[in-house]
């Protein structure tokens, strides 16, 4: 619904057509009116008005100096003039004033309704174009961030843009950077404490980490950050105006200062860049610091060398995901900085993943502390490098994780429905300690659900032995139950007094004889017959098992 303000210095005027025209109809809910312009200066200095129909002639301010004064405070205001005959060609310079209309006195009613319904229709459809703009500008303000991270994760990741392409996008994102700008990357890596806690966790962190850093970048640097695709913090840093002013700063001379200058440029470029490099180095040793202070977990900082944002970025940051793998970190992490000279990583091979028995042998024998031994002596061997890198890690993890897995498709199952996804799929580790106690940490569901299944295994194996003993007394021998179950003889008479605590003949012997008493009870089968039944090649070495058994003969027991 709108509100309208009728402007006149003839009240009867406008108190007439306020109570006779059918404003509701064209959604005008409320109507103000004034009697003179100052008074409708007033009046839309308290209220909020979307149509103002002004008279042209009135004493003191007119129309059109009215109209002048809406558009110069509220510029979108609609404004319709009412005017006279004798003043029909003034009125029509109004037009350059911005008004959409004006309207013949004495006041047709059908025209000023076509001309309220064209303005209202033309307010409403503004104010949808208007929200629609500011749905969408609420939008792009939430996913500002977002945008800006993937940005930043297509230049580092190698994605080039035209310079006017990448310029309208930093623009457009509201980034105080340009394509040609010189500017420094610092690479962050949490180390262990932090991977240790849940995702959630961890990019809690990371927000955490991420506002230490630009807080302290922010005071000499603009600041650009994103996450990439190794969980590593990224921020891309460019001097200040201030900053910079401040590196290049040099005393004035009485007597001609322009050679001076420009003889010492080079020099003073030189002091510039050194100047930011030292303040950047202090910054960044200071966020390495403060995160292990209010944190207290330790971070590794990479530190680039020197580049321009459109063509160099690239490069910076795959040499500083180059350094940063070459080391690992301790708890605390570590400081380095590309552009100062450092060692090179001197890499050797841990030959102990590979050596006999293998893994795989261990998990297959169920040489479970073996293999636990195993991991020790991988831990004192990946210290004793002279270099621990996170290759190395990953090859650790590599090895140990396709052991893993080969035990459990050698037993028709996922290592995923052993051990849990959360446990079989660790993408990347800080530490030695960390993977060990992951490796552990597996092994010890592995070998539980392992034994499970093999004891359920055992017992299904059991079941199908006292099964076919049932239904085969009278044929039966140790080599056809163990083709039955598709065993090795020995295994299976094994297997059955571990399981059972009896040998299988003892077993064989108690069920033969339950079924002799339960003939002689209910059967009028006679005593041979019985033997025939049980598998006895004779009735006398069956009256003989009875009697040992039953201490009678078959005959006695059946007349008792």
């Amino acid at each position: 619904m709108h509100q309208i303000l009728l402007v006149d210095d003839e009240s009867y005027v406008i108190d007439d057509l306020e109570i006779a025209f059918p404003w509701e109809q064209y959604r005008i809910e409320r109507i103000h009116k004034a009697y003179s312009g100052m008074q409708a200066l007033s009046i839309l200095d308290e209220q909020t008005v979307d149509i103002v129909i002004t008279d042209i002639s009135m004493p003191v301010m007119n129309g059109l100096e009215l109209i002048r004064q809406i558009k110069a405070l509220k510029p979108n205001l609609p404004c319709i003039l009412l005017t006279g005959y004798a003043e029909f060609e003034y009125a029509k310079e109004a037009t350059k004033y911005g008004v959409v209309e004006y309207l013949l006195k004495p006041l047709d009613v059908e025209k000023l309704a076509a001309c309220l319904e064209k303005t209202v229709l033309s307010i409403e459809d503004q104010i949808r174009r208007t929200l629609s703009y500011e749905l969408a500008m609420n939008s792009f303000r939430q996913h500002l961030p977002s945008l800006r991270d993937r940005l930043l994760n297509q230049l580092i990741e190698g994605n080039r843009y035209a310079t006017d392409a990448l310029n309208d996008k930093l623009e457009h994102y509201q980034l105080p950077f340009h394509a040609a700008d010189e500017v420094q990357l610092v690479l962050v890596r949490l180390e262990e404490h932090f991977t240790r806690h849940t995702t959630s966790s961890l990019q809690l962190f990371e927000y955490a980490v991420t506002n230490i850093a630009c807080e302290l970048f922010n005071s000499a640097f603009h600041t650009w950050h994103c996450r990439d695709h190794h969980d590593y913090l990224v921020f891309v840093l460019k001097p200040t105006e201030l900053d910079a002013s401040i590196a290049t700063s040099t005393p004035a001379s009485d007597v001609d200062v322009q050679p001076a200058i420009a003889s010492m440029e080079c020099a003073v470029a030189q002091e510039q860049m050194q100047y930011q490099h030292q303040n950047l180095t202090h910054l960044s040793l200071q966020l390495h610091h403060n995160v292990n202070e209010y944190l207290k977990g330790g971070i590794s900082v990479i530190l680039s060398h020197r580049g321009t944002l459109h063509s160099d970025i690239r490069e910076m940051y795959e040499q500083a995901i180059s350094a940063l793998k070459k080391q690992v970190g301790n708890g605390t992490g570590y400081f380095l900085s590309i552009a100062e000279s450092y060692r090179p990583a001197s890499i050797r091979s841990l030959h102990i993943l590979y050596e006999p028995p293998t893994f795989n042998h261990l998990l297959e024998t169920g040489q479970w502390a073996v293999f636990k031994e195993r991991l020790d002596r991988i831990k004192q061997a990946y210290s004793a490098l002279p270099e621990q890198t996170e290759e190395h890690l990953d090859e650790i993890r590599i090895v140990l994780l396709s052991a893993y897995h080969y035990i459990a498709h050698k037993n028709h199952t996922l290592l995923s429905d052993l051990v849990g996804n959360e446990w079989s799929s660790r993408p990347s580790f800080r530490s030695v300690s960390q993977l060990t106690d992951w490796a552990e940490l597996v092994l010890d569901r592995l070998r539980a659900k392992l034994e499970e299944q093999s004891f359920d295994e055992q017992h299904d194996v059991i079941q199908q032995i006292q099964t076919f003993v049932s239904s085969n007394l009278h044929s039966l021998s140790l080599q056809s139950i163990a083709d039955h179950v598709s065993l090795h003889p020995v295994y299976v008479s094994k297997l059955f007094k571990q399981i059972q605590g009896i040998s299988l003949s003892e077993y064989i012997l108690s069920v033969k004889m339950d079924l002799a008493l339960y003939l002689l009870n209910h059967t009028q089968d006679r005593v041979y017959e019985i033997s025939e039944k049980l598998g006895y090649a004779n009735s006398q070495y069956f009256i003989k098992v009875f009697r040992d058994k039953f201490g009678m003969t078959p005959q006695e027991y059946r007349e008792q």
